[in-house]
């Protein structure tokens, strides 16, 4: 794919490296600096090289021109030598020497810089950034051995701090000709080569403050770099300085004969105004056009601001920004406003790799970068949660690093894909400097940063903190002392909350932690790089204190708990809802729906802990809120913990059990619609939860299936290319042939978008009547897998009502429906053998919301089944069918692919959160792979002997589980532990496992999917709760199954190659997941 319109300022390294290679002699390199310069000189005498926007000059005191051609350049960089040679020569006892160079952006600094090249006694040179500090200074020059600085006026008193074994030089002036007899000084460029070191420079130190060197070859300054030969190239204007990126936008300009203006740096302030009225004057002064815009979003930033700065940005053919991120807002309302903005990517060590350019009238997506190189040159290589990290090959033209033994350089840069331009990316974060909560989730703080600041004019500057906190928190910088913490607070947080709703949760901030921060007059907040992004480590030391006092008892607990009354509560607890969460929560609606999430849970708990119980002793559990169901049930529970009742599910499970039946009397009124049924040849299935686990191996064996036509799969999305888009990815998550890959998929499914709680299930009326009509098997297998709700959250809800309206979709539509349980639904029951049969006593069901869930689920359907057998004339038959069918542990498919959601996955993922495993020596493998499940299903519900509503006295219910008793937990250590290097764990009695992930949790009070579980695990595992013995796994009977499928008598114990396929699956996700993995 070629790019459009590619130019020098667009032209990537690769891109380059590639027109060479068609086109040699149109596109020459050059070997080293010197060599380009008299080069140029020599063949475009006239042209202009090099210009400075300085509108203020007078040149009364100034000896140097505002431009110069590339003759000149040659000649004044010859002069300079001169003088430079004459200068060391008294002061330097070495002739070869590590010269520095502190200098402001201006044509010292060029001339200084080329004019150290020339000297055949100077071997090296380094140049730095006048925005170090002198300690860092230092650091540079004892790395590089350097002895001697050269600074202009504008550094010297910096330059004063330096340790007296530097030797500071002050730059001479050169106030020479611009015609230099060429026989005064004789200079020879050949004996240097590509390889040679052309100079030192230094990273900004933004992560750790501390910069570090790098040294750039000759190859790399100007040898890789396009080489347009055409005259009469548009001009450059760049706001970068020299030291920064400026040089490489100078010899970038110069390969292909063009001009480059800079911002006067020094003479004035980089302001809008001052950025508008330079450009205005170079454009005056430039004998070629300037069309050419780069800058930092920094930059944007300031011209966006001004009428004048947008008018003109939309003049320039390009402007490219780079460096660091620029705010998505931002950079919106300039392509909006008509601007040809095109981000560039590039590195230090690799050049300039990618950028956006492409055809800006039609693609107005400026984020994303145009990977269009040779697939040699550079890759995206996945990384998990559909991020994917560049890596540049071994045949990219410049690597002055490698990290790989390949030769290639993973750049730590992660990038997200475009949903729909192919090759297209956009920068997420970086994979090496995201802040690391302390449940091990990261994330880029940058991004969202500029998006706060941009937010409101009262915000001076933004630092998002939280290094191994529980959730993050950002510190306002004020514009002006004059706004009240409110003030600043009330106009960010509407944008903060519309961020939120965007990010991840972990990334969420909620209100209580966005600190306003005054500032000094004259001083800025926040040290920063010369590209503009804040240097971390010296910002997070600079506010330590103020950082920690986010997170403190002192600022958390604002209320003296002997002040509250028992009656206080409820209204203090909600209070601490909207402290957190910044709306109002209403005490009888559900928590999880009113966009309650885990990060906040984790801060209210603090809050509530250290308010509403005694002081911050008291610690509730990690599922607290959550399993509380509504701020008004939360209130009541903690008036009992504060009157001496234990944390516990005493009354909670006398209540659920209640709540139970009650559900089970609210979802069992059922209503049919007529409808003209129009059967097709051969068996129509519907299916719900076509993307889970479960349901795509249920799919994935239908369609195979000459005895059915079709398959309505209802998902819920947006439409139903988005539902299709769902559905392929879920198939090709868990490596399942895709739509795009089977004939019979693509002919067969037909994606329907459904809200399953919602009349007619949230179908167009055309689709409702078509689905009922058409279809003669319902397989309802949606439901939410998350084991931190509990039974009266809306989304259980929800789930029951969906159950119920399918089941009178099924009705009306004289349709077998199949319902997918859990074993979960019944697992409570201390039975010898748990019978195939439903349960009616609700203690049954495990504690958790989701197995309580199931249980109502199954009790609806026995209700729809029974009500309608009642209504069956004595005698007669009818096609209509009810059946349960209990699933039980699942475990991955053929190719190791699991559920990390899943209770087993979860439990053994704590091996990398604790470095431990459970020794569970009476617990037995008896795991079902989910591809054998799916067909189980399948053969069930295709069943032509299955029992009608006329020929069963009960809702029939089918266990599919693994009924051996082999292979032990015992054997999975052995077979794991044997792996070569595999991940390092002990293996410890459960007592103690559960001991170290209580003290885990309790000490990092992370959101890890496991701490929903713990309770669980102790009621089973633990011989220390309430003293009672360690519960024994509940016996489930399967006669009924065994003797109806072929499908369940065939089916073997668990292999030792599945169960490691399945466990390199779950190392691969500790690995990704876990912030305490061992190796």
């Amino acid at each position: 794919m070629e790019y459009l319109d590619t130019n020098y300022f667009t032209c990537t390294l690769g891109q380059a490296a590639l027109l060479r290679e068609k086109d040699p002699k149109s596109h020459k390199s050059f070997k080293t600096v010197l060599e380009l310069i008299d080069n140029q000189g020599l063949h475009l005498p006239d042209l202009p090289a090099l210009g400075f926007a300085n509108f203020k000059s007078t040149h009364e005191n100034h000896q140097l021109p505002d431009l110069v051609t590339f003759s000149e350049l040659c000649n004044l960089s010859n002069s300079a030598a001169l003088e430079l040679s004459n200068v060391l020569d008294l002061c330097l006892e070495k002739k070869h020497a590590t010269i520095g160079l502190l200098c402001s952006s201006s044509f010292d600094f060029v001339l200084t810089w080329l004019g150290l090249k020339i000297p055949s006694h100077i071997s090296l040179f380094r140049y730095g950034s006048p925005e170090l500090d002198a300690p860092a200074i230092q650091h540079l020059c004892a790395n590089s051995n350097t002895r001697a600085i050269l600074v202009d006026h504008f550094q010297a008193g910096k330059a004063t701090k330096l340790a007296n074994s530097i030797n500071v030089i002050k730059i001479p002036d050169f106030n020479a000709p611009r015609i230099l007899d060429d026989a005064n000084y004789k200079k020879d460029a050949s004996k240097s080569r590509e390889s040679d070191i052309a100079f030192l420079r230094h990273t900004s130190g933004t992560s750790s403050g501390i910069p570090k060197l790098i040294v750039q070859s000759q190859w790399g300054a100007v040898g890789c770099l396009p080489c347009f030969s055409h005259r009469n190239q548009p001009a450059t204007f760049t706001t970068t300085p020299l030291y920064h990126g400026g040089l490489a936008d100078c010899f970038r300009a110069w390969t292909s004969g063009a001009m480059i203006w800079f911002f006067p740096e020094g003479c004035m302030p980089i302001t809008g105004a001052n950025i508008v009225r330079s450009v205005l004057y170079a454009r005056s002064k430039s004998p070629t056009p300037v069309a050419y815009f780069s800058s930092v979003p920094y930059v944007l930033q300031l011209l966006a601001d001004e009428c004048e700065g947008i008018d003109v940005l939309r003049s320039m053919d390009l402007v490219g920004v780079g460096g660091a991120a620029l705010a998505p807002p931002l950079g919106d309302r300039l392509v909006k406003l008509g601007v040809n903005l095109s981000s560039r990517l590039g590195s230090t060590e690799c050049g300039f790799l990618m950028s956006s350019h492409r055809d800006y009238d039609r693609d107005k997506e400026w984020q994303y970068f145009r990977l269009a190189e040779d697939p040699e040159f550079l890759s995206l290589e996945p990384r998990g949660g559909g991020l994917s990290e560049l890596v540049v090959k071994s045949r990219w033209p410049l690597k002055e690093k490698i990290n790989r033994d390949d030769g290639s350089y993973a750049t730590a840069d992660l990038f997200e894909p475009h949903p729909s331009i192919p090759n297209a990316w956009r920068y997420h974060s970086r994979a090496d400097a995201q802040i690391t909560l302390s449940n091990g989730k990261k994330f880029d703080p940058s991004p969202l940063e500029d998006r706060i600041k941009t937010s409101s004019q009262l915000l001076r500057d933004v630092l998002i903190f939280g290094a191994n906190k529980g959730y993050p928190g950002a510190l306002l910088f004020k514009a002006s002392n004059e706004y009240s913490n409110d003030d600043v607070i009330n106009a960010v947080w509407p944008h903060v909350q519309r961020m939120n709703e965007e990010m991840p949760s972990h990334c969420c901030i909620s209100r209580s932690m966005l600190i306003p921060v005054e500032t000094k007059k004259g001083e800025e907040p926040l040290s920063k790089s010369s590209k503009g992004t804040i240097l971390r480590r010296q910002a997070d030391d600079r506010y330590c204190d103020i950082i920690a006092d986010a997170y403190s008892c002192n600022r958390s607990a604002s209320i003296k708990t002997q002040d509250i009354s028992d009656a206080d509560v409820l209204s203090v607890l909600l209070g601490l809802f909207t402290q957190v969460s910044g709306r109002e929560i209403h005490p009888h609606g559900d928590i999880f729906q009113q966009g309650i999430d885990s990060i906040m849970c984790i801060h209210i708990r603090k809050l509530i802990e250290l308010n509403i119980l005694s002081d911050g002793s008291v610690k509730l559990p990690e599922s607290f809120i959550y399993e509380s169901g509504t701020v008004h049930d939360m209130s009541e529970a903690l008036i009992r913990i504060r009157n001496g009742d234990k944390i516990g599910n005493s009354h909670r499970d006398d209540d659920e059990w209640k709540l139970m039946n009650e559900l089970v009397e609210k979802y069992s009124q059922f209503e049919t619609h007529n409808v003209n049924i129009s059967r097709r040849e051969g068996e129509v299935v519907l299916l719900t939860g076509a993307t889970g686990l479960l349901g795509t191996h249920i799919l994935s064996e239908l369609h195979c299936e000459d005895r059915i036509s079709k398959i309505y799969c209802l998902i819920r999305g947006e439409s139903e290319r988005a539902c299709k888009e769902s559905l392929s990815k879920a198939l090709e998550k868990r490596r399942l042939p895709g739509l795009d890959e089977l004939e019979s998929l693509r002919r067969k499914i037909v994606c329907l978008p459904c809200q399953l709680s919602e009349t007619c299930l949230g179908l167009s009326s055309e689709d409702w009547i078509r689905v009922i009509a058409e279809s003669s098997i319902y397989i309802h297998a949606a439901w939410s897998v998350n084991f931190n709700l509990p039974l009266n959250s809306e989304e259980f809800r929800k789930h029951i009502a969906g159950a119920r309206n399918i089941l009178n979709a099924a009705l009306s539509g004289r349709a077998r429906f199949f319902f997918i349980s859990s074993t979960a639904a019944v697992s409570s029951n201390h039975s010898a053998a748990i019978r195939e049969e439903v349960s009616l006593d609700p203690s049954h069901a495990s504690p958790l919301g989701y197995s309580r869930s199931k249980w109502v689920a199954e009790r609806v359907c026995s209700k729809a089944y029974e009500q309608f057998r009642s209504n069956i004339p004595t005698g007669a038959t009818q096609d209509v069918d009810i059946s349960i069918i209990r699933v039980g542990q699942l475990c991955g498919n053929e190719s190791g692919v699991w559920n990390m959601t899943e209770a087993y996955p979860l439990l053994l993922s704590t091996a990398g959160l604790i470095g431990c495993l459970p020794d569970l020596p009476d617990e037995v493998l008896n795991w079902l792979p989910v591809d054998q499940a799916a067909r189980i299903v399948s053969d069930i519900v295709l069943e032509d002997n299955c029992p009608k509503l006329s020929a069963h006295a009960d809702t029939p219910v089918y266990h599919v589980l693994n009924f051996h008793g082999s292979p032990s937990w015992n054997q999975l250590m052995g077979w794991i532990s044997a792996i070569p290097g595999h991940s390092s764990f002990n293996v410890v009695s459960s007592e103690e496992w559960l001991e170290r992930l209580e003290l885990e949790f309790g000490k990092t009070q992370a959101d890890h999917p496991a701490q929903a579980l713990v309770g669980l695990w102790k009621q089973r595992y633990s011989s220390a709760v309430d003293g009672s013995k360690a519960s024994s796994p509940p016996n489930f009977d399967v006669t009924s199954s065994l003797r109806s499928f072929r499908s369940m008598r065939d089916m073997e114990p668990l292999s030792r190659d599945r169960i490691l396929r399945m466990w390199e699956w779950i190392e691969a996700n500790m690995k990704r997941d876990s912030k305490a993995y061992r190796t």
